[in-house]
């Protein structure tokens, strides 16, 4: 037990993280039972009467801070503990015949190994000759049985196996029923417990996601949806109806389960490699040798073999008491046209939360657009009181869908639609704007096409005044290049400015240029960022046609092409902020300072503009670079710039009086 906490610290931590959180704190330090002012002695002694005094009241809202999970559930991750097991049982390497140099895998490996018992193997196990076994072929070895003892007599195995085989009840039905009509073992239930621990939202560093931890492309092989607006590989059902067509196909391929079971973990070519490279097709000779198999499938379909081997005899390992959770069950409605899950749930008659839980593969919390009649989920018996509410609610025919062009800005597209950006965002579930690409589909409200006109014409005139702080409608952008008078033979130029999100690697790729000529034509690093309002000039194909791409390009009317740091490119650009560049030549020896504050400017300022160090006098003589302000209605900063200056007039003339003695 600790020391008692000092009452002073006790209350500074009270005003400091309230209540609740010191009662935890308290807990720690050994005075759960002690009263105000009582020793941790006393407190001690108070103890020794716990027979006669009622169970402590304890307050499960500062535990839950303190364990980091809710009283009662299991805090942290199953399937760290699962892994910290893995490490200790199956270190990488250790043990391994090649790890001694010439030593070779042993010849017992192989055809021997089929006829082997579990006792064979570990006799101080009787246990292993009670065994039921599942439907799969079992060839017995040391690492399924190291699983069978984790599960078996491990606090970290069964913990971890008692909330696999808990929540195996929401999906089993669903999976099984999958699993028989596709005529495969029911036991491939059992590889979907080790990859997800029946999690439809569970996702993996490598970019696995849902029951089976489809990735992106082997999801979209078996037909799955995946795009900004659905991700099917969360979807129970639909990833548990395409991973059947995986499942016949790993076996056709293989006609062995372990095989392809192995190759669900670490893909078929990797098998198919390991295979020709040792000349054999028996899995577990392949896990003898040295950069065969990943280590992660080398344990793999033992885990998952263990894992079944556990689902059939519960009773024996313990688990005969688990109850499984209620099974997850749903009714099927159509909703038309893109609608929120918010609208959903009020027609259904039900929360938010609860039409989000049961449809995982809708990430914005809205059916995507685009699709006439989509089919969502909603709490089981809540369908029918569904088909009658909707009609009535026609939130979803105020949306139309738009398809993004390259190159448009967010805010031009809200603009456009007469709303404000955070409404768009809000409508579509986005949360970043760089989330949205050129050729994705928004939702938008709906607005006649004259208005549409009217707000696009709006919106392109602030894009081409914005380019510019002060720029103004009618204003042309000034867009500075490398070489304004550059030409590429069989080429046009056109001109694309970048929004929130683009890369190089994107443009040239929509364009259809080689990235370093894009890199090159603009006078970019080809590894570094591209930054929303610069502007890209790309030489493309005469018959390059930006509508049938969804481009938006720039109207080159509508620009001021200028050579990068040209005397007119800094004539022009500080034009539009109402100043002049001129040529200060210093009649005498002063700090930039000194001069900066007749022009509104600082050292700072002076410092940028002429590439020279802060600290640096000027000699009588020599020329310096100054912005000077001419017109202060151009902008709010030539209109600041001027102040100073003249705040800093009055006070050197009356300087100059002090000197003079008046």
């Amino acid at each position: 037990m600790g020391a008692a906490l000092p009452s002073e610290t006790v209350e500074r931590h009270r005003k400091t993280f309230g209540a609740s959180i010191i009662t935890a704190a308290l807990l720690i330090a050994g005075n759960a039972a002690a009263q105000p002012g009582q020793t941790v002695a006393a407190a001690s002694d108070a103890g020794s009467k716990a027979a006669e005094e009622p169970p402590l009241q304890t307050d499960d809202l500062a535990r839950q801070h303190v364990r980091g999970c809710p009283v009662g559930e299991t805090c942290g991750d199953l399937a760290a503990g699962l892994r910290e097991f893995e490490v200790e049982a199956f270190p990488r390497g250790k043990g391994s015949p090649w790890m001694d140099e010439g030593a070779r895998p042993a010849r017992r490996r192989g055809h021997h190994r089929r006829g082997r018992k579990p006792t064979d193997i570990r006799p101080d196990l009787p246990w292993l000759a009670q065994l039921e076994l599942p439907g799969f072929p079992v060839h017995w070895d040391e690492r399924i049985i190291k699983y069978l003892e984790f599960y078996k007599n491990d606090p970290r195995g069964r913990n971890i196996m008692g909330a696999w085989l808990r929540d195996q009840g929401k999906y089993r039905s669903l999976i099984l029923s999958h699993l028989r009509k596709a005529g495969l073992p029911d036991d491939l239930i059992y590889v979907c417990m080790i990859e997800s621990s029946y999690d439809p939202g569970d996702y993996s560093r490598a970019g696995a996601a849902g029951l089976w931890q489809f990735m992106r492309h082997g999801g979209r092989v078996y037909g799955l949806r995946i795009d900004r607006w659905v991700d099917e590989r969360y979807d129970p059902e639909r990833s548990t109806e395409a991973v059947m067509d995986y499942w016949r196909d790993l076996y056709q391929r293989f006609g062995d389960w372990d095989l392809a079971m192995a190759s669900f973990n670490a893909g078929y070519a990797a098998v198919l490699r390991s295979m020709a490279k040792y000349n054999t097709n028996d899995f577990w000779q392949l896990l003898e040798y040295e950069n065969a198999l990943p280590w992660g499938s080398s344990i793999y379909v033992p885990k998952a073999l263990a894992a079944a081997i556990v689902g059939h005899n519960r009773a024996l390992f313990g688990y005969d008491d688990i109850k499984p959770a209620a099974e997850i069950q749903w009714d099927d409605v159509d909703v038309g046209r893109s609608v929120s899950l918010a609208t959903v749930a009020r027609a259904a008659g039900v929360s938010v939360d609860a039409v989000v839980e049961l449809n995982p593969q809708l990430p914005r919390k809205r059916t995507p657009p685009g699709v006439r009649h989509y089919v969502v989920h909603v709490p089981r018996g809540t369908g029918e009181l569904f088909r009658a509410r909707f009609p009535r609610m026609r939130e979803a025919d105020d949306y139309d869908e738009y398809v993004v062009r390259h190159g448009e800005r967010f805010e031009d597209i809200a603009a456009m639609f007469g709303m404000s950006r955070h409404r768009l965002r809000e409508i579509n579930g986005i949360e970043h704007e760089s989330e949205v690409e050129g050729g994705d589909t928004v939702l938008v409200p709906r607005v006649s096409e004259e208005q549409r006109q009217k707000n696009y014409d709006k919106a392109m005139d602030r894009l081409y005044a914005g380019g510019h702080p002060a720029g103004v409608p009618g204003d042309k952008l000034i867009v500075a290049v490398p070489d304004a008078n550059e030409q590429v033979k069989g080429k046009k130029r056109v001109f694309y400015r970048v929004v929130t999100g683009d890369t190089q690697y994107g443009v040239a790729r929509a364009f259809d240029v080689d990235r370093q000529e894009l890199a090159t034509w603009n006078g970019l690093d080809p590894e570094g960022y591209l930054h929303a309002r610069m502007v890209l000039q790309l030489f493309v194909s005469p018959s390059f046609d930006a509508v049938k791409h969804d481009i938006a390009l720039l109207d080159p009317k509508r620009l001021l092409v200028v050579t990068r740091g040209s005397p007119e490119h800094i004539r022009d650009a500080e034009a539009r902020l109402g100043r002049r560049r001129v040529i200060y030549t210093a009649k005498k020896k002063e700090t930039l300072a000194q001069i900066g504050a007749r022009y509104g400017l600082s050292d700072w300022d002076l410092s940028r503009i002429n590439r020279m160090p802060r600290s640096e006098e000027v000699e009588p003589g020599d020329q310096i670079v100054v912005y000077k302000v001419v017109d202060t209605s151009k902008s709010s900063r030539a209109a600041e710039q001027a102040r100073k200056a003249a705040k800093n007039r009055p006070h050197r003339r009356a300087s100059r009086h002090k000197k003079r003695g008046h």
